[in-house]
């Protein structure tokens, strides 16, 4: 049975409210970035995190700058993807695929440095400035390296929650469209006995999916599509009462999932 390990490769603090309704005080949240080691494919990277890219370097535009200054991350690059792959024995170049979730700007981060890997979308080669995605963030060939999942074959999803994408041809690791957060975006289900779903950013606290709990203003503006979004949540609550596990990229709270380096 595969499950992912996951770095925490950035935080940045909030009020609650913004992304919990009825939320009060602040809140620190992590940006999560995983891993998969599979039996024949090797090191498979889920997303590839918040990195310096969003926050350093003269040639960042004024828009990056204004993404930056607005969440203002704390960068750990000890819990980079990069240290990630090192704690388990692999370098940049053993990494062959990357299963990016959506293009947003906390998801991106360290792309470039994986010159081997190809990138797995829901269909989406590109995005514009309005949708979160900030191209400068990408690697030049990113067009040319991306495979949709669609190219996939389907299999059910546990508890009869319609197809997913074997993305590995085993039935180990399901792609599912959970649409509504951004463009293309998409969750994880590694099967086994219990069920885990990573849903990615279906919502920032599982608290606003498993109460039904929608974020606050500002947060509901950066929805994709509002109705879409309300529908995903549904179905990874579903998931979760038939008693599979949900993990989100930006709740706090820990999991038998998570990875710290040593002496941090």
């Amino acid at each position: 049975m595969i499950r992912p390990t996951f770095a925490n490769t950035a935080s940045f603090t909030t009020r609650k409210r913004y992304i919990l309704r009825g939320g009060k005080g602040p809140v620190t949240l992590p940006v999560r970035c995983g891993l998969v080691i599979h039996p024949s494919q090797g090191p498979i990277l889920i997303d590839a995190g918040c990195g310096p890219r969003l926050t350093q370097g003269r040639g960042r535009s004024f828009a990056l700058r204004a993404y930056n200054w607005a969440l203002r991350p704390k960068i750990y690059t000890a819990a980079s993807p990069i240290a990630l792959l090192d704690a388990h024995g692999f370098k940049p170049d053993d990494v062959n695929k990357i299963l990016v979730t959506h293009l947003h700007a906390d998801h991106v981060g360290y792309l470039n440095d994986f010159p081997h890997a190809v990138f797995i979308t829901d269909d989406v080669l590109t995005g514009s400035l309005a949708e979160g995605v900030f191209a400068e963030l990408l690697p030049d060939d990113f067009v040319e390296r991306q495979v949709s999942l669609r190219r996939f074959p389907t299999a059910m999803l546990p508890f009869g929650l319609g197809d997913g994408f074997d993305i590995l041809g085993d039935g180990s690791i399901l792609a599912l469209p959970l649409p509504g957060h951004a463009q293309g975006h998409f969750g994880l289900c590694f099967t086994g006995d219990t069920p885990l779903l990573y849903a990615v950013d279906a919502q920032w606290l599982l608290a606003g999916i498993s109460e039904d709990r929608s974020p606050g203003f500002p947060a509901s503006l950066i929805a994709h599509n509002a109705e879409n979004l309300r529908e995903s949540m549904a179905l990874v609550r579903r998931f979760a009462n038939e008693g599979g596990e949900v993990m989100l990229c930006h709740d706090p709270a820990q999991t038998p999932y998570d990875w710290s380096p040593p002496n941090v």
